[in-house]
């Protein structure tokens, strides 16, 4: 019989010696893993450092640079100076009048004015111009004023012959029995009656001295009586005035500011206009028929200009004929100017070209007289003055354009009109030449005066250069410049260049080894 306490202590050892074996033989296993994991972070962390440490000697790789490409371009270089821009000033405009010139009609009769036509009126050839002692005193056209009665016993002459033609004009020869020569005869007599009768003269088939005014134009303007009712007058007396000159109380006058061109009225004086026209030659003495001179060859190219040189015979020639003053008396109906056919000193004010009003010396209801300053004025676009320094003097020239920048930031193109050649000194202790410049467009700056601008001027250019931007320009310990060419791997090399023109940031370059498109290096 087995005894079971040994063999249950069998057993129990067998397990214990089997749990020894298990526990030797997987102990060794795990540390070796543990072992593997640490030698490989080991590893790791050497291969960190020997990378790190090794990375201080070789070059360092440059991520990015800042380059700029080689160009073909024009190199302009630019001065900007300073300028005011303005109307500026001209001439003043100064009131001129003179009664020389001045046309009148006298009398050739003695006695007194029981009649006398308005100011302002026209009268025709056969309209009664006033009456002495009741007297009619008939208007007829003729260039030869009557220094004789016409009676049936005087001698031949050119008189009687213009006297037989205006008669024959005005129809009082119905039958046509006046033979128009220079003989006075019956038939020229009873055309006299008929014409005494029309007027409510006293028929009488003659004409005494005085009763008779001969003028050069069919119709005659009176611009002025100068006797009244019941005047007691001589012989050669003046009776009206045909023209006469402005002067008086300014009734209207240009507002401040405005552009005056060609037709258009500066002043009114007792409502009578003084015209701007253009020309050269000021308005010095009265035009009216037979004054020759270029002064009229200059007023009748205004009337051309104006749209009243189609009248009859008109010809732009500097004689002041009928049609001349034809031609005056329509303009002057359109402005509203005593329309005598005349053109007094002071009707008219030339100057070469439009003007802008800048302050009016007179006001309406001052009075004026010859002399008298109306307003001054300024050219009628605007320009720019510049101080430019006598350093600066070979910098620009009459012609050369220019770019003026406004205030508001624009630019306009303008030109060089003046450069001044007296040196003038400036507050500042400088001395300078005083250069105006005009904009191309007159309305480039409305309302712009005394404005402080800038006068871009152009100095030296280099068209179709090689170019770079001027950092990129590198200066030699051993002389001279250079530029960093960048190939496409990134590698740079020096290129040896010589600089000429600077603007803008660029320069102009030489060098045989660049070329356009080559990548530079920009620090």
């Amino acid at each position: 019989m087995t005894d079971t306490s040994e063999i249950g202590q069998d057993t129990d050892t067998d397990a214990a010696s089997s749990a020894v074996e298990t526990s030797e033989s997987t102990g060794p296993a795990r540390w070796w893993w543990i072992v593997a994991i640490v030698a490989v972070i080991a590893i790791a962390v050497f291969g960190v450092i020997v990378a790190t440490s090794g990375s201080e000697d070789e070059p360092e790789v440059v991520q990015t640079q800042n380059t700029a490409e080689v160009e073909r371009t024009d190199v302009i270089a630019t001065e900007t100076l300073s300028g005011t821009l303005g109307y500026g000033s001209a001439d003043p405009v100064v009131f001129r009048s003179s009664d020389d010139g001045v046309v009148t009609v006298q009398g050739l009769a003695a006695g007194f004015v029981t009649d006398i036509v308005d100011d302002g009126v026209f009268v025709q050839a056969g309209d009664v111009l006033y009456e002495i002692n009741t007297e009619p005193v008939v208007v007829l056209q003729g260039d030869l004023p009557q220094y004789r009665p016409f009676v049936s016993s005087m001698s031949d002459g050119p008189d009687v012959l213009q006297l037989e033609q205006s008669l024959s004009d005005l129809g009082y020869d119905p039958a046509g029995d006046i033979t128009i020569d220079e003989d006075f005869t019956s038939a020229t007599a009873d055309a006299i009656e008929r014409l005494q009768e029309a007027i409510g003269a006293e028929e009488t088939g003659r004409f005494d001295l005085g009763a008779v005014i001969f003028s050069p134009t069919a119709v005659t303007y009176v611009a002025e009586t100068l006797v009244d009712i019941s005047d007691a007058v001589q012989e050669g007396t003046p009776i009206v005035a045909t023209s006469k000159p402005i002067m008086g109380t300014v009734t209207g006058i240009a507002e401040e500011g405005s552009i005056l061109g060609r037709g258009d009225t500066l002043v009114e004086i007792d409502r009578e206009p003084v015209v701007l026209m253009f020309g050269e030659i000021p308005a010095f003495r009265t035009l009216a028929v037979d004054v020759k001179g270029d002064d009229v060859f200059q007023l009748e190219e205004n009337l051309v200009a104006l749209g009243f040189g189609d009248e009859e015979d008109f010809v732009v020639d500097g004689d002041y004929d009928s049609a001349t003053a034809r031609a005056v008396t329509a303009w002057q109906v359109s402005v509203g100017a005593s329309p005598d056919g005349v053109v007094n000193l002071g009707d008219v004010y030339f100057t070469p070209t439009t003007l802008r009003v800048g302050q009016n010396q007179v006001a309406i209801g001052d009075a004026v007289a010859n002399g008298t300053p109306i307003m001054t004025t300024s050219v009628s676009s605007t320009f720019v003055t510049v101080e430019l320094s006598t350093d600066d003097q070979d910098l620009v020239e009459v012609g050369d354009t220019v770019t003026v920048e406004l205030p508001s930031g624009e630019q306009e193109s303008a030109l060089v009109t003046e450069v001044g050649t007296v040196v003038l000194a400036n507050q500042q202790g400088g001395t300078y030449f005083e250069m105006t410049v005009t904009l191309d467009d007159p309305d480039a700056a409305p309302g712009l005066d005394e404005a402080p601008v800038d006068v871009i001027v152009v100095g030296d250019r280099a068209d179709n250069a090689l170019t770079v931007p001027v950092t990129a320009l590198l200066a030699l310990a051993e002389g001279g410049y250079a530029v960093e060419v960048v190939d496409a791997q990134g590698t740079t090399t020096l290129v040896a260049v010589d600089p000429g023109l600077f603007a803008d940031g660029f320069v102009e370059v030489t060098s045989t080894s660049l070329e356009p498109g080559m990548v530079v290096l920009v620090p």
